[in-house]
């Protein structure tokens, strides 16, 4: 027999066996693995679709502000009473567009110099109430509304005192200390709520500045 010649032999059964056993605890504990990953995946689902929708719904406040504060007619935001879709008045966040673009869903054509305003419904979310300087019978026409996010619960006010370096936030609009005019707020607090999961947001208001144009 020649000795450089290497005897080939199979695995024993004991190794077949040792083997078939660390590969069933390698499974076990792979999908162990892969199933707490997935479990934890699927879990916060519903967290991320809400933060994606806060998200993207905040963006649309910003656009639609910034929107006010866009051409040379253009004159930013007020707070004022506007009449609501009940007819009652109310003191909300107003402001004028030359042209609502996709915010609006005009019965008929669109039309331009449209005034809108921002107010939170507890029951239907955020709503933007929109209505053309041009329709005819404006007073007696209903005020058209698009919700812009229904899970937007309730909106804060943020003012400012430069001399006491104060942050306060009120439930409504501040009134200047005659009484007589709303305050302009620097920041609106967005308040969103679905079931177990809520998010604050803050939007800083954007100002008019001269010459702040853009096509």
């Amino acid at each position: 027999m020649n000795p450089a010649r290497t005897q080939s032999r199979g695995f024993s059964l004991l190794e077949t066996l040792v083997s078939l056993a660390l590969l069933g605890i390698l499974m076990v504990t792979l999908n162990t693995f892969l199933f707490s990953m997935s479990e934890l995946w699927g879990g916060k689902r519903d967290q991320r679709l809400f933060d994606q929708h806060v998200r993207a719904a905040t963006r649309q406040v910003r656009e639609v502000l910034e929107a006010s504060t866009n051409g040379p007619g253009a004159v930013g935001f007020v707070v004022k009473e506007v009449r609501a879709a009940d007819g009652t008045n109310a003191a909300r966040i107003a402001f004028t567009l030359a042209d609502a673009g996709r915010f609006a869903d005009w019965p008929d054509a669109p039309l331009p110099d449209v005034d809108c305003s921002l107010h939170a419904d507890p029951e239907r979310g955020l709503i933007l109430q929109w209505q053309s300087r041009l329709e005819l019978e404006r007073d007696l026409n209903d005020v058209h509304e698009t919700v812009l996010t229904p899970f937007l619960v309730s909106l804060g006010y943020d003012y400012y005192d430069a001399e006491l370096r104060l942050w306060t936030t009120e439930e409504e609009p501040a009134k200047d200390v005659a009484g007589t005019a709303y305050q302009k707020p620097a920041r609106l607090r967005l308040r969103f709520a679905r079931g177990q999961l809520k998010s604050e947001v803050i939007v800083d208001l954007p100002i008019k500045r001269p010459g702040a144009s853009r096509p």
